[in-house]
């Protein structure tokens, strides 16, 4: 295949990628969760929304997926056997540290399972889910464990190894790994206003502490 070929399939992935993370961001915006507030209640909206939202991210990405995979490219990287173990052994610590600090900050608040199952039971109070996914506050300090204490954002953080280290790399994962990288940063940036917003001196302590914004400080 020609270079036309893979350029326009990168370009095209990459231009798919960005309008993916902009419907993503969307629905994360204040404005989407205020809007569906009025339109639905807040009970409603504050037992139901984190449930759609992780719906219609998981239904997108099928959407991405299946355009992706119709886009001419080119292999950069095929790593087969033997070869690709360390690729699979750093995409799995990458998961591993997903899973560690989604239990710091609570599965059943990411995955939206509390206040679902609040309004399933006819809560009449349904508290939101979290702003953003930070350590929790632990009296006037925030409670910073497991992964927190290396990186402030570690569930951003885990989808690089997941994503840099595949052990078959082709031209149009390559552009979706550059988008996505930029996105996790971006969105980092984005949370931590929305922690500081949240949490007040509490969170602005955490920023001035050793632990790093992104990625880790090996000493």
């Amino acid at each position: 295949m020609g270079s036309g070929g893979w350029l326009k399939g990168f370009f095209k992935t990459a231009a798919a990628t960005i309008v993916y993370a902009a419907v993503h961001s969307f629905f994360a915006s204040r404005t989407a969760k205020e809007t569906v507030g009025r339109t639905l209640g807040v009970r409603h909206r504050n037992g139901a929304y984190r449930s759609f939202y992780l719906l219609q991210s998981a239904g997108t990405m099928l959407i991405l997926i299946g355009y992706v995979r119709r886009q001419p490219g080119r292999l950069i990287v095929n790593a087969r056997g033997l070869a690709s173990v360390p690729f699979r052994l750093i995409q799995l610590a990458g998961i591993c540290w997903a899973a560690a600090a989604a239990y710091e900050v609570g599965f059943r608040e990411i995955l939206g399972v509390r206040p679902l199952i609040s309004l399933l039971r006819g809560a009449e109070t349904i508290l939101p889910e979290p702003e953003a996914q930070g350590p929790n506050l632990q009296g006037t300090e925030m409670g910073v464990r497991g992964p927190f204490r290396l990186s402030r954002h570690p569930l951003n953080l885990a989808p690089l190894p997941v994503l840099w280290f595949n052990p078959r790399v082709s031209t149009n994962l390559l552009a979706y790994n550059v988008i996505s990288t930029v996105y996790l940063v971006l969105g980092s940036i984005n949370e931590e206003r929305r922690l500081e917003a949240r949490y007040g001196q509490a969170y602005r302590d955490y920023q001035q502490s050793a632990v790093p914004f992104y990625l880790l400080k090996w000493r």
